[in-house]
């Protein structure tokens, strides 16, 4: 008998275990992308013309898989979360080698009054880009992708997002540096804005990220939006840095997603050098699955070298369904003096990019499938 009350009970029991977690509502949502392409390029590499067919991963989009959850604490608060890792997804190996959660790791707090996160972060610049690019940031054909070099991701992000007002949010960013006797070094602030007007978007960002003995720090600066005129939209971006590169908090500044290398001939480390980047694009919504679009970028070099660079690009995208997209990219870039800047993907491999020689103009094409869920 002492057996079958305790089976009598036991369904009761559940429900009682059950009832914190009903009330609480909580709800974790798995995501991801897959993103595929096969690719040419051709340029001058070691002296001598040379062409390369790859297969490659990260051409509109990085390969991810993510977890995010959100918990109704009750007076109006939760909490959430967002866990976040890059994969090859024609290999299954992980995008970042050293980290699992390489794209993000936070947890927050929100509420009215907003929301505070803490942990590793998207920045602004790199949330904001693929709003002012016909090409979403991302592909051969991005221009503003190939030259611009925004820092994507901080570690130790101490954010603040504002709700939303007039359609508009505001966020600030700190990283803490973390070095014994200085809270200064290694440390990152930033601030971004962004707003929804009718058919008008339009975003801006700062970023200081000071480097290990606090004596020069990275400043950018980006600006941008687009104006969606019925048949599709118009793009334009600008995007400011200067020329001294150093490991920081975040991602090191050494090519940390296809960009240029900061210690090849590209850019120096002399304080007061910028680089601006222009970008100019547009798209054209032909069907309910089918988008083309064109445009281009030019990336000014303050220093005497006068390394400048120029793109022209087109993209077209056919959707199969809201989750899967057929994707063509054909693009010229043309380097200038001893400028060296390659075309690359949403995430940089090395195996699947040439890199030109100083001065070396370069031609891409590529064919790609993206997937998410």
């Amino acid at each position: 008998m002492h057996f079958n009350t305790r089976i009598k009970l036991l369904p009761a029991a559940l429900l009682l275990a059950a009832a914190p977690a009903a009330f609480a509502q909580s709800s974790v949502t798995i995501y991801g992308v897959l993103d595929v392409y096969t690719a040419y390029q051709k340029s001058t590499v070691g002296g001598k013309n040379t062409s390369l067919w790859a297969m490659g991963n990260n051409g509109e989009m990085t390969s991810r898989l993510g977890f995010k959850g959100s918990e109704d604490l009750g007076g109006g608060y939760r909490a959430t979360f967002n866990l976040e890792t890059g994969f090859d997804p024609s290999t299954g190996g992980l995008q970042n080698s050293y980290r699992f959660f390489d794209r993000q790791s936070w947890v927050g707090l929100g509420g009215g009054f907003g929301e505070v996160r803490v942990g590793r972060q998207n920045t602004p610049m790199f949330l904001y880009a693929g709003n002012m690019d016909a090409f979403g940031a991302a592909t051969y054909g991005s221009a503003y992708n190939n030259f611009a070099n925004w820092l994507a991701r901080v570690d130790n992000d101490i954010s603040y997002i504002s709700p939303k007002f007039a359609n508009s949010t505001l966020e600030l960013h700190y990283s803490v540096g973390e070095r014994a006797g200085s809270t200064a070094s290694n440390s990152v602030y930033q601030v971004g804005f962004q707003t929804q007007q009718g058919p008008l978007y339009v975003g801006s960002a700062y970023l200081n990220a000071n480097n290990a003995t606090n004596t020069n720090s990275v400043k950018q600066f980006m600006l941008g939006g687009n104006y969606d005129y019925g048949g599709g939209k118009f793009y334009l971006a600008f995007f400011r840095t200067n020329e001294v590169i150093s490991a920081t908090t975040g991602n090191v500044f050494t090519n940390p997603a296809g960009k240029y290398d900061p210690s090849g001939s590209v850019v120096g480390n002399t304080a007061g050098n910028y680089h601006n980047t222009y970008s100019l694009s547009a798209d054209y919504r032909i069907n309910a699955s089918t988008t083309v679009g064109a445009g281009g970028g030019y990336i000014k070099d303050s220093s005497s070298y006068n390394n400048n660079a120029k793109q022209f690009s087109l993209i077209v995208n056919y959707d199969l369904s809201k989750r899967t997209r057929l994707y063509a990219v054909a693009s010229r870039l043309i380097n200038q003096n001893t400028a060296a800047y390659k075309m690359t993907g949403a995430s940089y491999t090395a195996s699947q990019a040439l890199s030109p020689d100083a001065g070396a103009s370069e031609t891409g094409v590529q064919l790609g499938i993206r997937h998410t869920f």
